[in-house]
């Protein structure tokens, strides 16, 4: 399994991505998690109850989050794929899920993503990072590292430093 940046530490993957053109050959098998996309998710019904633990779920960035809102607290993970580098549509995602529907759970990044953005993508909510495979994690989460400090806020820092000075 390939690694992942989860919590700023570099840790082995133990959640199995489920594509959309895999859904017709899916079976699941005993004590693996898998990350499932929200309509095969949503027309699994109660044959979700067949999982030895309860799948996680991904969507692309520009998805609604509506079908959602029901299941915040009883998804263990929500993963958001970015489909290209220069789409932000992800980081909104992401910040919405945890201010607006109060998401708790692991929020993870996935899809076209480089180094660069870890940083930005922790500020907007998320705790796991999966990388392009030509991507260094090392470097990724190297970066992690003082980015607390920001001139913006984020969603677990809202005051910036500006704030700080009254």
């Amino acid at each position: 399994m390939p690694d992942v940046i989860k919590d700023g530490g570099i840790v082995e993957d133990c959640w199995q991505l489920i594509e959309r053109a895999d859904i017709e050959t899916f079976r699941p098998r005993p004590k693996q998690h898998y990350i499932l996309p929200l309509s095969f998710w949503l027309a699994l019904g109660t044959a979700l109850e067949t999982f030895d633990s309860p799948p996680g779920i991904w969507i692309d960035g520009d998805q609604e989050l509506e079908p959602l809102a029901d299941w915040m607290t009883k998804l263990p993970l929500i993963a958001i794929r970015f489909s290209a580098f220069s789409d932000g549509t992800g980081f909104s995602t992401g910040a919405l899920l945890r201010e607006a529907y109060g998401y708790e759970g692991e929020l993870r990044a996935f899809g076209d993503l480089i180094a660069d953005q870890v940083p930005h993508l922790r500020r907007c909510g998320f705790n796991v990072f999966s990388l392009k495979e030509n991507e260094s994690l090392e470097t990724a989460r190297s970066q992690l590292v003082g980015s607390n400090l920001s001139y913006q806020g984020s969603i677990y820092n809202p005051r910036t430093p500006f704030k700080f000075r009254y």
